[in-house]
């Protein structure tokens, strides 16, 4: 990698959520409701609006110029989920980042909000959201939910053209909410050709898409080699969606290569041409406008075609109404930083804190010891059952569940249901959260770990009138300076990990069991080797124990 590559990264993370931004302002909306939110018929830039949060009884909020959406959020979840020793923490970021989420969640689609909803469960983990509710069905879930926030695994990787690295952590990600093979495919997908783009500095084109649909068909081996997946996830879906995944996969892949047949990539793609493209492809119907595949598709076409113009591909996609326009945006932007020089032209939310992650996971593609953030630990995570109560008062003031001290930063507004509020979290990023105005007491427990009160006070023995929502807005946004810092990595921790053999499969120890006869001893001492396994120990030891069941059965089953 070169040294241009920081810029790269950096220009990626700027450019995907100005492209949010932009497409956030005409999102789900048609010309008359663009004209009512900033007073013109189309987007040219980032600009103060109003949008109505809360569903159709909820109320017109102010948003600042730049704002940006449910795809940035969870990307920049994604990005704290990413310890500094380059390891994704999955269920952090299933049953912390995503349930938390709920409370400043904007423009949120269904799939993932069921899927968030889902993850409240005391027994869901992120290999294990299997939900069937009357809105929404886990494995029906292809939407693009998780291809829009999956660019922090691609910045981080260590080696760009270690496709499997870089799959299996997207794969992850994209299984705690989404179940159906559109849905984690496309998401596999923009993370490949996100991958060439930053590897060879250069935009795939079409000598490049082919290849990277062509690794779709790959995804189920590298699922196979993943125990948590394989022996977790994969088995729980196969029961719920009633298919095989491996000829799911071909089915995407040829669904993918099929469109791609259906386009010309020498027609000059223009207003019409690029509407044009977007119908052919379902991008305007209902039923298949939030594709996983579809929006993968649309922005690597466009980002292709505006190379040399990123700003008026970003402008392109935002104002063809009717589709996906703030995801296709962001996507696009992702793939067209990297060969830009420079941020985008408009104003961008949190841009301090985009530059922060984005320079963390730089540091972790590089090997260099970075920072890990101090979630609560998991064994004592419970959240509270409404997600109203995600936001709670604690002794040191009102916080976000899973993520700490909220400040606001401007004065709440009611509305029947809720009050909404922007406060400013400790690490820099603006929420504009939804809470009851009387706010009820928030666990210890669900605090980061750098951040839990006294133990002296209870947040319930506050008086009552402090006990209310932000009485005091503080204005000043939290500076990067100022931010505290998150708990750090040993040194030494990286280069030690990358030389480590791999521990054998759960299936070769298994398969070593069986040889020997399946004796109780071993049995036991695997078993608790499992258990003892760090982070995913419960897990591990799950997934051993239903392949360990289904290998002594069929033991017993043979012919002697």
């Amino acid at each position: 990698m070169s040294a241009m590559q920081w810029e790269a990264v950096r220009a990626s993370a700027q450019w995907a959520a100005y492209g949010d931004a932009l497409g956030f302002i005409t999102e789900l909306t048609d010309t008359a409701g663009v004209r009512r939110r900033v007073g013109q018929d189309e987007v040219t830039t980032t600009v103060p609006w109003k949008r109505r949060v809360g569903g159709r009884y909820g109320r017109d909020m102010p948003l600042p110029a730049g704002a940006y959406s449910d795809d940035t959020q969870l990307r920049l979840a994604t990005s704290r989920a990413i310890r500094g020793d380059g390891e994704f923490d999955a269920e952090a970021f299933a049953k912390i980042e995503v349930v938390a989420w709920q409370a400043y969640a904007l423009g949120a689609g269904r799939g993932t909000k069921a899927a968030a909803t889902g993850l409240m469960r005391v027994e869901a983990k992120w290999s294990q959201n299997v939900f069937a509710t009357k809105a929404a069905r886990y494995v029906d879930i292809g939407g693009n939910g998780a291809a829009m926030r999956i660019q922090p695994h691609v910045w981080s990787a260590r080696d760009l053209t270690n496709w499997d690295h870089i799959t299996r952590d997207v794969v992850r990600n994209a299984v705690s909410t989404h179940g159906h093979p559109r849905g984690i495919l496309g998401a596999v997908l923009h993370a490949i050709l996100l991958a060439h783009a930053l590897d060879t500095n250069e935009l795939p084109g079409p000598k490049q898409w082919r290849p990277a649909v062509d690794w779709l068909e790959q995804v189920p081996d590298v699922i196979a080699k993943d125990d948590e997946l394989a022996y977790l996830w994969l088995p729980t879906w196969s029961d719920a969606a009633g298919i095989d995944f491996r000829s799911a996969a071909v089915t995407v892949a040829n669904e993918c290569r099929a469109a791609l047949e259906a386009f010309d990539p020498t027609t000059p793609l223009t207003t019409e041409t690029y509407a044009a493209l977007v119908q052919r492809w379902g991008g305007f119907d209902a039923a298949t406008r939030g594709s996983g595949t579809v929006t993968t598709l649309l922005a690597a076409v466009l980002a292709h075609a505006y190379a040399d113009s990123p700003e008026a591909g970003l402008l392109l996609a935002a104002n063809t109404l009717g589709s996906d326009t703030d995801t296709i945006a962001t996507m696009a932007g992702a793939l067209l930083g990297v060969v830009t020089a420079g941020p985008p032209p408009g104003t961008v939310q949190d841009v301090q804190l985009i530059d922060s992650e984005a320079r963390r996971m730089w540091d972790i593609s590089q090997g260099r010891e970075a920072s890990t953030f101090a979630y609560p630990d998991l064994l004592r995570w419970s959240p509270p059952k409404a997600t109203l109560d995600l936001v709670g008062h604690t002794p040191m003031g009102p916080a976000l569940a899973g993520l700490g001290p909220l400040t606001p930063t401007d004065t709440p507004a009611a509305s029947n249901q809720a009050t909404y509020v922007w406060g400013t979290l400790p690490f820099g990023q603006s929420v504009l959260v939804r809470a009851r105005l009387d706010l009820r007491p928030l666990d210890e427990n669900l605090l980061p770990g750098d951040v839990r009160p006294p133990r002296s006070r209870r947040a319930a023995d506050v008086p009552k009138e402090q006990q209310l929502l932000f009485e005091a807005p503080v204005q000043a946004a939290v500076s990067a300076d100022q931010r505290p810092g998150l708990a750090g990595t040993a040194p030494g921790a990286v280069s030690e990990r990358a030389h480590r053999q791999a521990p054998p499969s759960i299936e070769e120890i298994v398969q070593e069991l069986a040889r020997n006869g399946f004796t109780p001893e071993q049995v036991g001492r695997a078993l608790l080797h499992q258990i003892r396994g760090g982070r995913y120990g419960v897990e591990r030891a799950a997934a051993f124990a239903g392949l360990l069941a289904r290998a002594y059965h069929s033991e017993q089953e043979r012919p002697r």
